[in-house]
């Protein structure tokens, strides 16, 4: 007897990603590590205020990009994903913007 499955129980692999896909979320990506990085050099502030605005990028590419071309950013329906990400980005601009020196 073998533990695997019935072939119709088994789940589809999904469709590879195109590059125009993966895109949008590689933005996002490298404006965090690059805010990551402003903040290790010890410039908190502004490291913040990269990370958020990037955070604010991945809404507005949500936003604005069709459901094909918004690809690895898509985490559940466009309005909860976009004022998911919108939020964050005001979170934490706000943040880095009211804490004191």
């Amino acid at each position: 007897m073998t533990d695997r499955p019935p072939a119709e129980a088994r789940r589809p692999r999904p469709p590879a990603l195109t590059p125009a896909q993966v895109v949008p979320l590689l933005v996002v990506l490298i404006g965090l590590v690059g805010g990551m990085v402003v903040v290790a050099v010890g410039h908190w502030r502004v490291g913040c205020l990269i990370v958020g605005a990037f955070v604010g990028i991945g809404g507005l590419e949500r936003l604005l990009l069709p459901k094909e071309r918004a690809g690895l950013l898509q985490a559940r329906s466009r309005f909860f994903d976009v004022i998911a990400l919108i939020g964050m980005s005001v979170a934490i601009i706000a943040l880095a913007i009211a804490v004191p020196r």
